[in-house]
């Protein structure tokens, strides 16, 4: 039997978050229904952070309500601070994401506190999420390069597990924010997680943008560590309102092509993500951001097919 991967597809959150033109609720709960027609079992729904700094993510609550309909699937919410984990309390939703920027400026900028600081309130949040019977997975954005103070060395990562270990029990998804990872960085990473701190490879997550096309090549780099949980989006959808350059992140029907190719099982009906990934591409102004849905389906892609005497 093959080595199962869980794919996380943030695309309802982290796809769409960076847009300009608003998604509508319906539209996002028809992507959302797509995505779990492909076999996608885990999907990152929405955020609850303030909507002057997120308009896309004003209808959180609608979201949260309309994914009830939703059976088997494992639905999550990003939650900034106390308020967005007491609104996802309030709306139903049993497992959070609470980010954490490695690079203390980046989570200036992004959560206007320190690194620090994040941490005394992800203690606070622990505490309440284990009253609550509520998983939290802690998000480590800019992991690898922040966009304000340069290439982040794999001791601070490891730093930042070490601390973030002492305070939550659940799992850690390690963030290329910016997309300019390389593999080895990677592989540093999860090679002093395992030595410093034992840490078993199943408590972590990657999560990779594909600014510069190293993506798939991060992919493997995890997966060669051991690493079984990756993120991604439908159509390669996304960017960081607060990350100058960052664009999509690594297209799900990219990675799960990918999964497939080397042999891992993922569950996921290819055709049905094409599917997802054509509704989803239509939420953008910009040029398809993935691969395959160019490769498999072009005129989806705003591309005119060649005619057969052009082929000749």
């Amino acid at each position: 039997m093959s080595e199962r991967v869980n794919v996380v597809d943030v695309t309802p959150r982290d796809g769409l978050q960076n847009e300009k033109e608003i998604v509508s609720t319906r539209d996002k709960l028809l992507l959302i229904e797509k995505l779990a027609l492909a076999g996608i079992r885990e999907i990152q729904a929405t955020s609850f952070v303030h909507p002057r700094w997120v308009p896309q993510m004003a209808d959180a609550e609608a979201v949260a309500v309309g994914i009830q309909r939703f059976s088997g699937i494992r639905f999550s919410a990003l939650v900034p601070n106390l308020k967005g984990y007491e609104r996802a309390i309030a709306s139903g939703i049993r497992f959070l994401e609470f980010v954490i920027a490695v690079s203390d400026t980046f989570n200036h900028k992004n959560l206007n506190r320190s690194t620090a600081e994040s941490l005394e309130l992800l203690t606070q949040v622990t505490k309440l999420a284990q009253q609550d019977d509520v998983e939290i997975r802690v998000g480590f954005s800019t992991a690898f390069h922040c966009p304000f103070e340069g290439e982040i060395s794999a001791r601070a990562v490891v730093d930042l597990l070490r601390a973030t270990r002492e305070r939550s029990p659940w799992r850690i998804a390690i963030c290329d924010t910016n997309g300019m990872a390389y593999p080895d960085q990677v592989t540093e990473v999860l090679v002093l997680a395992k030595s410093e701190l034992k840490m078993p490879v199943t408590e972590l997550a990657l999560h990779f943008h594909d600014t510069y096309g190293r993506g798939l090549a991060n992919t493997l780099a995890g997966l060669e560590g051991g690493v079984r949980e990756f993120d991604s989006t439908t159509a390669g959808l996304g960017g960081c309102p607060y990350c100058p350059g960052a664009s999509g992140n690594l297209a799900t029907e990219d990675l799960v092509a990918f999964l497939d190719g080397m042999g891992y099982e993922t569950g996921i009906d290819m055709e049905k993500l094409l599917d997802a990934a054509e509704f989803a591409n239509g939420f953008t102004s910009r040029p398809y951001q993935g691969h395959l849905l160019l490769a498999k389906r072009a005129g989806a892609c705003g591309v005119k097919q060649p005619k057969e005497s052009q082929l000749a």
